[in-house]
């Protein structure tokens, strides 16, 4: 009988040392750690003490992951009631990007917006944005398309693009956009569902005073 049949036979036979206990006190198999030989019992403690320590470091990422939503479903309300809080409709890009920037902590974001028919210098992108189902973030924005750009934006690494619409299949109004200097802030890894909601309200709250004008407002970290 080989490695494989003996393996094989335990695997169907799982109460094979439940009906001789007494092999336990004869097995020996080498600690991974130091090579010297322990028994079966020390080897599978060791092995559960693995499996409850792999448990704790996956119940602790686990908890990061729900502090850290957290945190953004609290800074997104903060977020909306700044917005709901201007009684100026006329403010609504301004406070924009100023609250998304002081709450969410982006050093940079940048607010434009758009008529029913783009002036040619915001046509193509205007065509752009108004493609994108869904915001879109990474490394990939090039930003040669948004024409001139303040110094600070050469600092950043990582990139999101949010369009916004007065409703889900409205054409976009308008975008934001959001960069930082952290390659891994904006990673097109992430998720885009908070970005999404923020297009959503931005959008709202600009058209609450009827068609918003052409407009680009910024919040710049400074250089």
């Amino acid at each position: 009988m080989n490695h494989e049949e003996v393996a094989q036979f335990l695997r169907e036979h799982p109460g094979f040392f439940r009906d001789y206990p007494e092999l336990f006190a004869d097995l020996q198999l080498p600690d991974p750690h130091q090579g010297n030989a322990i028994s079966l019992v020390e080897r599978q403690a060791m092995v559960l003490r693995e499996r409850v320590r792999g448990l704790e470091l996956r119940l602790a990422e686990l908890l990061r992951i729900g502090r850290d939503n957290d945190k953004l479903a609290r800074d997104l309300v903060d977020w909306t009631k700044a917005l709901l809080a201007e009684p100026d409709r006329a403010r609504s890009a301004q406070i924009t990007v100023d609250e998304l920037q002081r709450i969410f902590r982006v050093p940079l974001v940048e607010l434009r917006t758009w008529g029913a028919v783009p002036s040619e210098d915001e046509a193509a992108i205007a065509a752009h944005v108004r493609s994108l189902a869904a915001p879109v973030c990474g490394d990939g924005v090039e930003l040669v398309a948004f024409g001139a750009q303040p110094p600070q934006w050469s600092q950043a690494r990582s990139f999101a693009l949010i369009p916004l619409r007065k409703s889900a299949t409205a054409p976009a109004l308008g975008m934001i956009l959001l960069g930082s200097p952290d390659a891994a802030r904006f990673d097109s890894s992430l998720g885009t569902a908070v970005l999404a909601r923020i297009g959503e309200l931005a959008g709202a709250a600009l058209a609450a005073a009827g068609e918003p004008p052409p407009e680009r407002v910024s919040a710049l970290a400074d250089a």
